[in-house]
């Protein structure tokens, strides 16, 4: 086999895979929206105390695997290939609209917040600000187009373009301060040479073989990085999976006390992206009240499984930040949306 032909091959072998794990992925989505999961969860405290997050990291698995493996190849993709001028432009901190652009992009990718952090590691380091990629990776996981579509029709569309505003507001809030805290200049000060050395390789312009080598390279060390971190994240909460007994519910998730506490459990409560739909309606339909339901859906994005992970990028201070202000914001959520539809009368 000659040398052009091997290459030839190889790239077209690359380009397969990502088109395969992407049709995949958009299949999936599909069959998800017009066949949502099943309305009962997996009872994990059925399962001996070792074998719950064996248990748990594996539905989790069979339902996010394809979003996980497209995040990661995503990542590679967008920090070989993204113009730079293009992140200058619109993705760096100088601009408030910038922020909105971020937050606009991030419902057409339909992860949860685990699935998001190898995306915004690509758009870092293609020479976006990190206050810009933490808005882009909070409305992921809270406002994505499908979870607002199926919290719409599972749930209901009031709750449904609350969650999207004020999960807009909040992301949008937290990539702002975040930029113009002293931690945020000192990392971008770190990830500077990441930055510059792939302006060194756009220049050089590469040939086809080279960048996409480049991609699945670049996607491999974010996957070492980040998947030990997921999988320690998923382990500890599928114990507060397993252990949160069901009648707290009709004791604890009603009036302005159940919308704080639902706030406080929205996080550490981790289910994949879509899931926590269903378990919200499951939560419902035992006596929690909606404005409870919407404090509870806003949670997402600073839940534990992710925290772990972000706080190599974000550091603690900033996974601290957005945990208080998006925590802040499902208790304003669910009290503003108690008050206008007359829950407290």
């Amino acid at each position: 086999m000659s040398n052009n032909t091997r290459i030839k091959f190889e790239n077209a072998a690359m380009l397969a895979v990502y088109a395969l794990v992407l049709g995949f992925f958009i299949y999936g989505k599909v069959m998800l929206y017009t066949n949502p999961v099943p309305e009962q969860l997996p009872d994990y405290s059925s399962y001996p105390f070792y074998l719950i997050p064996i248990m748990y990291i594996w539905n989790y698995l069979k339902a996010a695997w394809f979003s996980i493996l497209l995040a990661f190849l995503l990542s590679g993709i967008i920090q070989e290939v993204l113009p730079q001028d293009i992140i200058e432009k619109y993705l760096k901190k100088d601009k408030l609209r910038n922020y909105f652009i971020a937050a606009a992009l991030a419902p057409l990718f339909v992860t949860c917040s685990c699935s998001v952090i190898p995306i915004y590691v690509g758009i870092v380091a293609a020479g976006a600000s990190l206050g810009v990629a933490m808005t882009f990776f909070l409305m992921a996981p809270a406002a994505n187009l499908i979870t607002i579509l199926l919290t719409g029709e599972y749930i209901g569309w009031d709750l449904g373009i609350w969650r999207l505003i004020f999960s807009l507001i909040a992301a949008v809030l937290c990539g702002i301060i975040f930029d113009k805290t002293k931690i945020a200049r000192k990392l971008e000060e770190q990830i500077s040479p990441m930055k510059v050395g792939r302006a060194n390789r756009m220049q050089l312009k590469l040939p086809l073989n080279d960048r996409l080598k480049n991609m699945y390279r670049f996607s491999f060390q974010v996957f070492k990085k980040i998947f030990p971190l997921l999988l320690l994240g998923l382990i500890i909460v599928s114990y507060i999976a397993a252990y949160l007994p069901d009648n707290w519910i009709e004791l604890y998730f009603t009036g302005f006390l159940g919308i704080v506490i639902a706030a406080v459990l929205g996080g550490p409560l981790y289910t994949p992206t879509l899931v926590e739909i269903v378990l919200t309606r499951e939560f419902i339909n035992k006596g929690m009240t909606r404005d409870v339901a919407l404090s509870f859906m806003m949670g997402q994005p600073y839940d534990i499984v992710s925290m772990v992970p972000n706080s190599k990028y974000f550091k603690w201070q900033g996974v601290l930040l957005y945990t208080v202000i998006f925590f802040l914001f499902s208790i304003i959520s669910g009290v503003l949306y108690g008050l206008v539809y007359g829950l407290y009368n």
